[in-house]
């Protein structure tokens, strides 16, 4: 009778079990293809990745042998068709190293404009300032000052990556310029902040030095007046007067008067 009613609860079970499957069996399955489907999806976009980083860094070390090689022009175009089809990073770095080749000819124009492209290819903040200080340093030696500083009002934020730099570059076109008091605040800021670099410190100290010894230079003399009267010494009575007249003009001689013993003057 046990064994008789056994059987009957495990066919029941069999019953929901069936019943479950219909209902649930094509979602289930569902799942699972879509689970072995986007393993299957992740595993060959790794693999494309690989392919893909594996072939932009055979072509980056192409074009740095051609620039090595001494074939610039070269090394520029593929430099910059790689910037097309690459990663963010291997693009903006190519840019950058198709900049600095264009510097090296005298491209000086066309340098700051791949330097300006770099840095929009860049995500990262400390990558894409890089790039835009790089540009602002040419400008500088092209005496753009204004260009510059219009350039560096995000690098000088504080805790910028390049803050220390850029403040220092601003000071000097600053005073290129003209803008004494603009490149003081910068140097000055420099000199007393603390963490700024030795190296940057030292320097932002000597331009200050410097152009306080310049603002003395420039700074007007007392006026001295001509034919400003002498005063001479006075007369002692040792002195003697010429009696020839050749004395100082004005001077009247003194005679003396004979008196007689009654106190009346010969004149009288």
């Amino acid at each position: 009778m046990v064994d008789f009613i056994n059987e009957v609860e495990e066919e029941l079970r069999k019953d929901d079990y069936n019943d479950l499957l219909k209902k649930y069996g094509p979602l289930i399955a569902g799942v699972i293809v879509l689970i072995i489907a986007g393993t299957g999806f992740l595993e060959w976009r790794k693999s494309a990745d690989d392919r893909a980083a594996r072939a932009t860094s055979a072509s980056f070390t192409q074009a740095l042998n051609s620039a090595e090689s001494g074939d610039k022009a070269t090394a520029v175009t593929q430099f910059v068709e790689l910037s097309t089809v690459a990663p963010e990073g291997y693009a903006g770095l190519s840019l950058m190293q198709a900049a600095a080749i264009k510097l090296e000819l005298g491209e000086r124009g066309e340098a700051v404009r791949l330097f300006d492209e770099a840095a929009q290819k860049f995500t990262r903040p400390r990558h894409a300032q890089l790039a835009q200080l790089k540009a602002a340093y040419i400008l500088a030696g092209n005496g753009a000052y204004d260009d510059v500083q219009n350039r560096l009002g995000a690098l000088i934020a504080k805790d910028a990556p390049y803050e220390f730099l850029a403040r220092e570059l601003l000071g000097f076109a600053a005073q290129q310029s003209g803008d004494e008091a603009g490149a003081r605040e910068q140097y000055g800021y420099l000199e007393t902040i603390p963490g700024v670099p030795p190296s940057i410190k030292e320097r932002a100290k000597q331009s200050l030095t410097l152009m306080r010894s310049e603002a003395a230079l420039k700074a007007p003399k007392p006026i001295e007046l001509e034919g400003t009267p002498q005063l001479s010494a006075p007369l002692t009575g040792d002195e003697e007067t010429s009696g020839d007249g050749a004395g100082d003009e004005g001077e009247a001689e003194i005679k003396p008067v004979d008196e007689t013993e009654d106190g009346t003057s010969n004149d009288e």
